[in-house]
């Protein structure tokens, strides 16, 4: 299972679908990962919103288990070729990617994954 920024945002954030994404998150511990870009996207936003939590979320979320992969040049050409055709922003192609090349589903909250042409699963 990928997942993407925005579910650890509605986590972080206390945002309304958080006991949705707690409880995704904790069904499918074992096999969790996520993009580097999206790790990225994450710790920006975080440090943004929560600057005096920041070290302790860092913390957090880089002991949780996920496992974190680097984008490869594969990665780059699929993220690229999916912003051109789909309603996606950078770091969600990096989301759609790593899923195109695991082979495995996506796990987000972000409406603008709706349609695409991968598994998703998001709250109803």
């Amino acid at each position: 299972m990928v997942i993407d920024t925005s579910v650890l945002l509605a986590i972080f954030f206390e945002e309304p679908q958080a006991e949705w994404a707690v409880a995704r998150l904790e069904e499918h511990a074992p096999d969790l990962r996520m993009s580097t870009v999206n790790l990225t996207e994450a710790l920006i936003r975080i440090r943004d919103r929560q600057p005096r939590l920041y070290e302790r979320i860092e913390a957090e979320l880089l002991s949780s288990g996920i496992r974190f992969i680097p984008p490869d040049v594969r990665q780059a050409q699929i993220a690229a070729e999916a912003r051109l055709r789909l309603p996606l922003n950078l770091g969600d192609c990096f989301a759609y990617a790593l899923a195109a090349v695991e082979d495995c589903p996506i796990l987000a909250i972000d409406g603008d994954f709706r349609g695409i042409d991968r598994p998703v699963l998001m709250p109803s």
